[in-house]
């Protein structure tokens, strides 16, 4: 703070015989006090004096020596070991990620064709589910991961959050921040990041270092206000090499922030209910079910409430494949002769246990699903079937904005 002094009106001592120099008078005082004033008063609030300061920054400090002294003690004076960053925060409570098949478990038309709600785009660029029990077991987050490599042109693998007829009534979010990351593995530098589109540019993040192990990448792009879209996108861009994506995430937040780590997307475990009443025959495609969100099939139970004799009641699930429907059963379901229930897992070509959502006249792979009695009871049949699918679907507060 500049000298109160600087501010005093400009005065001139005397000479020594008291009878020259700057003459003390009322406009010379006031304008002392003037200078005073504007050093020391508040226009914010007036009536608080100096004193009042000083008095409060003493009782402020307690007994430290100082305020800045108990201020560095201020965990132990709120009697906590520690405070939680923004950052810290954001990864605890942040918002919901709304990148449905973010861990990439979804992928009814295959394993080299883009999975479940993706686009690929690239000339010569390809596709691989990786992770768990396959060739290429990289994965970060849960038991899949998407293996991307760059063809002739730069790659992107392109989800959709919100189209433009969905954003046109999501459009309160302008202005907001989209927060979005990828665990990413790559041994080539400068090739693979994530990128956000909004429709009127992109957020991009850092590229990965080559180093050859999963790094973080956050990006954040504030959505303009001229967004038509939402995006989150992973690239391989400038050599043809491949990286492997894990865990992408995208949230919308207030702050200008970046996500520390990856966000799981929200998921239902449900069934799917078929049944049989009466005695049980021998049938294909007995009912159907379009599901209206992604998801995969864990597992199928089974109950009947007269048990079959004779031999075992055997059930099959199928999913529409493309152009048939196609059983995830290599060894099928089936309740045991005398006995009321019984069930199994998956266990065909994994992209016949995955499901998309679907609504229209137009039916995709994963599309349906429908279920067979392959075998009845050859004593007694076995009566009032009941199948169960459970079913893992993952889903979004933004669904609500979609058009179906």
């Amino acid at each position: 703070m500049a000298s109160v002094k600087a501010n005093f009106p400009s005065r001139v001592d005397d000479s020594g015989t008291g009878r020259d120099g700057t003459p003390v008078d009322v406009a010379f005082i006031d304008a002392i006090g003037d200078a005073i004033d504007t050093e020391t008063l508040s226009a914010t609030n007036p009536t608080v004096k100096a004193a009042d300061t000083t008095d409060e920054v003493v009782a402020a400090r307690d007994a430290y020596p100082s305020l800045d002294a108990r201020l560095d003690d201020l965990p132990t004076v709120l009697g906590v070991t520690t405070f939680a960053t923004v950052t810290q925060l954001l990864g605890g409570l942040g918002g919901v990620n709304l990148v449905q098949n973010d861990d990439f478990l979804v992928w009814p038309d295959g394993d080299a064709a883009a999975p479940e709600g993706y686009t690929l785009a690239g000339t010569g660029a390809a596709v691989a589910r990786c992770g768990t029990g396959l060739g290429d077991t990289s994965r970060k987050v849960g038991d899949f991961a998407v293996k991307l490599t760059r063809g002739t042109t730069d790659l992107t693998l392109v989800r959709s959050i919100l189209g433009a007829a969905a954003f046109a009534r999501a459009d309160f979010l302008k202005g907001r921040y989209a927060a979005g990351g990828a665990w990413v593995l790559c041994s080539t530098p400068n090739i693979a990041r994530v990128a956000i589109y909004d429709g009127a540019g992109y957020g991009l993040s850092a590229y990965h270092t080559g180093g050859g192990t999963f790094e973080w990448l956050p990006v954040t792009r504030q959505i303009n206000s001229a967004a038509t879209v939402l995006q989150i996108i992973p690239q391989v861009n400038n050599s043809s090499v491949a990286a492997v994506f894990s865990g992408l995430s995208l949230a919308v937040i207030d702050s200008d922030l970046s996500l520390p780590h990856e966000l799981p997307c929200p998921v239902q475990y449900g069934s799917f209910h078929f049944s049989v009443a009466g005695v049980v025959a021998a049938l294909s495609n007995i009912h159907g079910y379009e599901p209206s969100r992604p998801g995969i099939v864990k597992d199928v139970q089974l109950f009947v409430k007269t048990p079959p004799t004779g031999q075992p009641l055997i059930v099959d699930v199928n999913t529409w494949d493309g152009g048939s429907l196609t059983s995830m059963f290599a060894t099928r379901p089936q309740i045991a002769a005398t006995i009321a229930r019984g069930g199994a897992q998956p266990d065909s070509t994994y992209a016949r246990r995955c499901l998309r959502g679907t609504s229209g006249a137009t039916l995709a792979a994963g599309g349906e699903i429908t279920f067979d009695v392959d075998q009845v009871g050859s004593g007694t049949a076995g009566s009032d079937l009941r199948v169960e699918v459970r079913v893992l679907q993952y889903q979004s507060p933004l669904e609500r904005f979609q058009t179906f």
